[in-house]
């Protein structure tokens, strides 16, 4: 296309899935919006829902509503309207998780391989009960990460509703320079008491500094005063004891309170202005020596955003997932009735270590037929388990070929993984390129007819749904004009007849034909009178040079100034 040419793209994006007990949901890809030279008025996110999936939301601003719509051409569906204020940062969609009994079951059938997928959250599936006690800490600097205070409340709010459970409890302690705690006594998680607590919550009650050393104290002094049997979530940005001496004496202080030791789980949302720490022989960016000593000597668990890609959502979630602890030797087995499965892969993070509150996410292969036979077992607080589970077919969701590329994903970074001998990269090129999956030695285009990818110029559009026309189209108001061709597909020639409304300015009007590349094929001369209102045009399969073209798909385009209309020919010989 030439350099004066404009072009309207269609981005499709995967985005990882989290799950959790009540949610499943995934990030919004609203930092791509944010590098918009034009400001973005609104962004508006549609969706299509179906039985098993209901009830769409946004994490971190609950009073958004989805509306429900219904068009003739597009369905039903549900659009959200999201101010430009509120894309600053992380967006995540949300819907109700369809978890039955802790097990979720989905099947794709129609490839030459058929694939499942699997959910199962072991607290629900193994009906192992322990409910927990968390005094969650915030300590923040406002100078080092872009996550805002009403991001930071908005998200741990909608953790603790889609994490715990009314068996649950929970306490906010802010760090401050008096320490503010948001009760006196352990709070129910339930549904209605978290509503109530961040109702009563001003972003202001997070200070812009750090008081960390007094804030766990604090936290400690608290659950030793409840029953001493509760955990702190430590959710934090500051660097303030990163070097090891003021580290290992922080650390030592925190230990003498302590009796017994109570597990200090960390969040590390800091991503700017890191210092740097040189101990041991190894780096430590901005309080890293401290939060991975603190929390390895009380068993709790260390997780940051920092050279991760974790999003402020996933990591809140990973740390209330921990908060029960992991099972032990634990291993997951999926068979059929009739059949068997194989090439199974986990697809969600830290695969290695499976939590009580923490969904296992798994695809794999199947040949046969179902039910599907789930056996887990492990230990769990010194307690051995094991358990079946039968999945019948009609328990069993139906999903599209996205299942598809998701375990070509797997398998192409398994095979990177292994040492590159000649074979193994031939392998990734073949699973890359034939299933448009990225690897480290592939890159696609955005278009590449070679491997079947053709222009759409009659693609659904959605942009139509919420009002929007840009500055070259408006292709499918008929209402200014109409196009057809008779007879279509066609042999020998056809006969493509314009209608135009009387106000509609044609002065400029450029009629051309171009081929499955985007490639002009054919330029109308201007033999029309722009007083004219319908306009024939008689095409014979030749292109400017009257050369006849092969058999095909191709696209007669009436463009104007400030729109484009198109129509797609078949040529048939």
């Amino acid at each position: 296309m030439a350099g004066n040419e404009q072009r309207k793209v269609k981005i499709t994006f995967l985005m990882p899935t989290q799950w959790s007990s009540s949610k499943v949901y995934a990030s919004l890809p609203t930092n791509l919006l944010r590098t918009s030279k034009y400001e973005v008025p609104t962004f508006y996110v549609l969706t299509w829902l179906d039985s098993t999936w209901q009830s769409p939301s946004i994490i971190e601003y609950p009073s958004i509503n989805f509306q429900f719509n219904s068009d003739t051409l597009f369905g039903n569906y549900y659009r959200a309207d999201i101010p430009s204020s509120s894309i600053q940062s992380t967006l995540n969609f949300a819907i109700d998780s369809p978890l039955n009994n802790g097990i979720y079951v989905s099947k794709f059938d129609e490839s030459l391989e058929d694939i499942y997928q699997l959910v199962l959250l072991p607290s629900e599936a193994l009906n192992i009960q322990s409910s927990s006690k968390v005094a969650v800490c915030f300590d923040y600097d406002n100078q080092n990460s872009n996550i805002t205070k009403s991001e930071i409340l908005a998200t741990v709010k909608s953790q603790l509703q889609s994490n715990l459970t009314p068996t649950d409890s929970f306490n906010l302690i802010f760090s401050q320079i008096n320490i503010f705690r948001a009760s006196e006594a352990w709070i129910p998680a339930d549904s209605q008491n978290i509503e109530s607590t961040f109702a009563n919550l001003d972003p202001t009650v997070i200070a812009n500094y750090s008081n960390l050393p007094s804030l766990l104290a604090n936290g400690v002094d608290f659950i030793q005063n409840n029953g001493n049997d509760g955990s702190i979530l430590l959710v934090s940005n500051t660097d303030q004891v990163g070097d090891y001496q003021p580290a290992n004496q922080l650390i030592t202080d925190l230990l003498n309170l302590m009796d017994p030791i109570l597990p200090i789980h960390i969040t590390d949302f800091q991503t700017q202005n890191y210092p740097y720490y040189w101990i041991g022989g190894r780096s430590y960016r901005g309080n890293e020596y401290f939060y991975m000593n603190i929390s390895r000597l009380t068993s709790g668990n260390y997780y940051r955003m920092l050279f991760s890609n974790y999003t402020f959502s996933e990591l809140i979630s990973l740390g209330f997932q921990s908060l029960s602890g992991f099972i032990s030797a634990f291993d997951l087995h999926t068979s059929l009735q009739s059949g068997f499965c194989y090439g199974r892969y986990y697809i969600n993070p830290l695969n290695y270590t499976t939590y009580l509150n923490r969904p296992i996410l798994q695809i794999g292969k199947y040949n046969g037929a179902f039910p599907l036979l789930i056996q887990a077992s492990g230990i769990y607080q010194s307690t051995p388990f094991s358990q079946q589970f039968t999945i019948q077919e009609n328990q069993v969701s139906i999903t599209d070929s996205t299942s598809e590329e998701m375990w070509v994903g797997n398998f192409i970074q398994t095979l990177e993984s292994q040492t590159q001998s000649n074979t193994v990269i031939n392998e990734i090129l073949t699973q890359s390129i034939n299933e448009r999956v990225l690897s480290i030695y592939t890159a696609f285009l955005c278009l590449d007819p070679e491997r079947g990818g053709e222009i759409c110029y009659d693609c659904m559009d959605e942009t139509q749904l919420v009002g929007i026309i840009d500055s070259l189209s408006d292709v499918n108001d008929d209402s200014l004009f109409q196009i057809n061709a008779n007879p279509n597909p066609f042999n020998m020639q056809t006969n493509i007849k314009i209608t135009l409304r009387k106000d509609l300015d044609v002065k400029d009007m450029k009629l051309k034909i171009y081929n499955i590349l985007g490639q002009e094929i054919r330029t109308f001369k201007k033999e029309w009178d722009v007083t004219q209102r319908k306009i024939e045009i008689m095409w014979d399969g030749t292109n400017s040079f009257n050369i006849p073209v092969s058999s095909g798909n191709y696209f007669f385009v009436a463009q104007f100034p400030n729109r484009i209309k198109t129509l797609k020919l078949l040529l048939v010989k």
